[in-house]
């Protein structure tokens, strides 16, 4: 499995990579676009998170569902409060939009099949 991670947030890059326990995960590089990344790698999955104004998840979220990477599955991650945001990303398609501390315990869960 082909996992590409939208994450700048160190703290959870971190979280990324000890549940990954050694497995590859590709990491988007700052000032690339989420699509341009996705279009490229062709990942099975792709983690990102909501809430960095730099990746404009959602319309990122809205292109990769529409055709960008077909069968890519999106999952997503922000702080419980922005609920414009979590609405915003079901919208676009996300196929699961979870909050922050959501996200850091089932990342184990959700990279087990790495």
């Amino acid at each position: 499995m082909k996992v590409l991670a939208a994450i700048h947030d160190m703290m959870f890059s971190s979280k990324v990579t000890a549940s990954a326990r050694g497995k590859p995960i590709e990491w988007l590089k700052r000032g690339t676009k989420v699509v341009d990344a996705v279009t490229a790698s062709q990942p099975d999955v792709v983690l990102i998170d909501l809430a960095a104004p730099q990746l404009d998840a959602v319309n990122a979220i809205r292109e990769i569902k529409s055709g960008a990477c077909k069968g890519c599955t999106v999952i997503a991650y922000v702080d419980h409060t922005r609920e414009d945001l979590i609405e915003a990303a079901k919208a676009a398609g996300c196929d699961q939009v979870m909050s922050k501390g959501e996200f850091a315990r089932r990342l184990p869960q959700l990279l087990e099949g790495i």
